[in-house]
């Protein structure tokens, strides 16, 4: 009797996919350039991708990365890739739930030697509509301040929302979770929504600047923008 399986009956892995070439970066070397947190590592976003997005989150004098809550309808898993005065530890993984706190990581905010170099990485919905939301509570009584909930529904399918995230020209399309991120952080600074309607605690300002996120989404505009001046240009004149 043949104790080998026969070919026909074995799972084999398919061909790769001849648009999607398969790439490799270094998250030190591609984070030690990042414009922002949450940097998607490669250029594919499609329904059904895995999206490493790297984190470089550090200590330093005043610093205040703030508390919020992000929920996701896909998975995500972080891994640590290094990390001083953090309760994370290097090489640590964790499957987070679909609702999760987010903040910098690292005991000591204030410590300019602290650091962590994290990957957190998502599944895209492979079909229906996805949703994310960010979600901030008051410091004093907890109760929500805002949820900010917004379509992040991968660009190839029908749920997609182009015209939020640019056009649908654009060779390099805005990381969803990132605009998303953006408009939270504008959302949280608002007078009427930082100081708490259940107890009246003012929380104070949000600091979207150490997360980064207006600025990559600025700078994507300005990348798509700058190509499509580009090849509006008279053909002798790109040439020159």
């Amino acid at each position: 009797m043949n104790a080998h399986p026969q070919l026909d009956s074995t799972r084999s892995i398919p061909p790769p996919d001849p648009d999607l070439e398969p790439l490799k970066v270094s998250v030190y070397e591609r984070m030690a350039k990042a414009a922002a947190q949450l940097m998607p590592l490669f250029p594919y976003d499609h329904a059904g991708a895995i999206i490493p997005c790297g984190n470089v989150l550090i200590g330093g004098p005043g610093r205040d990365h703030g508390q919020f809550f992000h929920w996701n309808t896909v998975s995500e898993v972080v891994v640590c890739y290094g990390s001083h005065n953090s309760p994370l530890s290097p090489a640590q993984i964790i499957a987070t739930q679909n609702l999760h706190g987010v903040n910098s990581r690292l005991s000591d905010e204030t410590d300019p030697g602290a650091y962590a170099v994290i990957v957190v990485t998502q599944h895209q919905a492979e079909e229906g509509e996805q949703s994310e939301a960010m979600i901030a509570r008051c410091t004093s009584c907890k109760a929500e301040l805002v949820r900010h909930t917004y379509n992040a529904t991968p660009h190839d399918l029908p749920g997609y929302d182009a015209a939020r995230h640019g056009s649908a020209t654009d060779p390099v399309r805005q990381f969803p979770t990132a605009v998303g991120s953006a408009e939270f952080a504008d959302l949280r600074n608002t007078g009427e929504i930082r100081v708490c309607a259940a107890c009246g605690h003012d929380n104070g300002p949000f600091s979207g600047a150490v997360w980064g996120w207006a600025r990559q989404v600025a700078q994507t505009r300005a990348v798509n923008a700058a190509h499509r001046h580009l090849r509006e240009l008279p053909p002798a004149v790109r040439s020159s």
